[in-house]
């Protein structure tokens, strides 16, 4: 592992945590203190919820990846669009939670939760193109 490939790893799990405590924060703090009227406000107390994990969790994804893309697994094509997979696996999975919330008996289905899961993976594509070199792939 390279110098590079370490610091980087760093940067993914920071953006994980960071994205960790900010969906605590709100999920569990600032959303049932909250007592304004404000509609802007309470909108995206709403969607934050989905916007944190739609970017924290592709950069766990970042750091987890690697560690089954070994040639011995049959997964080495992994490593090289980890960015595209991580993605794919954070947007799907937040999706179908969302989906199946429909379906639970105190679940609340909206599709702007889906709206903006699907806005903050694009948030996370472009904080990949930002910090990482056509060289390195994450």
């Amino acid at each position: 592992m390279t110098r590079y490939q370490w610091k980087s790893e760093y940067g993914w799990f920071l953006l994980f945590a960071a994205c960790t405590v900010s969906f605590s924060l709100v999920q569990d703090v600032i959303r049932p203190q909250y007592t304004g009227e404000n509609s802007t406000v309470i909108y995206f107390l709403g969607v934050l919820p989905n916007f944190y994990p739609a970017i924290g969790l592709p950069a766990f994804f970042m750091i987890l990846l690697p560690y089954f893309a070994s040639k011995k697994s049959g997964l080495a094509w992994l490593h090289g669009k980890k960015h595209i997979t991580a993605m794919m696996i954070s947007a799907g999975g937040l999706t179908a939670w969302e989906l199946q919330q429909q379906f639970t008996p105190n679940g609340v289905f909206d599709w702007h939760d889906v709206l903006w899961t699907l806005i903050c993976t694009g948030c996370f594509y472009l904080s990949y193109l930002s910090t990482c070199s056509n060289s390195e792939n994450g």
